[in-house]
């Protein structure tokens, strides 16, 4: 798991931010808690993961860039929605990659 040197937290996250990164960086799982990473397997901009998801055989053995943190699904939606307009407004496009200071893999 590789993580944005900017990490969005949507507003109950940001009150557990330090305790909710260093738990997903210990593999623990976080109840509550979505995780917004770049895409994985689509061409979209974003994929939206309860964290139970994303510490799962399958998602971590894969390279995926944490970007943002949620507690609850709506709140996931919001960091996403900031997320994408904070990119648009800063580079005019939708390339995440960019934005994030991240290489394409």
């Amino acid at each position: 798991m590789n993580w944005c040197a900017h990490i969005y937290a949507g507003k109950k996250a940001a009150l557990h931010r330090h305790s909710i990164i260093s738990a997903l960086k210990k593999g623990k799982p976080c109840p509550g808690v979505y995780v917004l990473t770049r895409a994985v397997d689509s061409d979209g901009i974003l994929d939206i993961y309860h964290s139970a998801v994303i510490l799962s055989g399958f998602y971590r053995d894969r390279e995926i860039t944490v970007i943002g943190i949620a507690m609850g699904r709506r709140e996931a939606m919001e960091v996403a929605r900031l997320i994408v307009d904070d990119m648009y407004r800063k580079n005019g496009d939708f390339d995440i990659d960019a934005y994030c200071g991240i290489g394409h893999s």
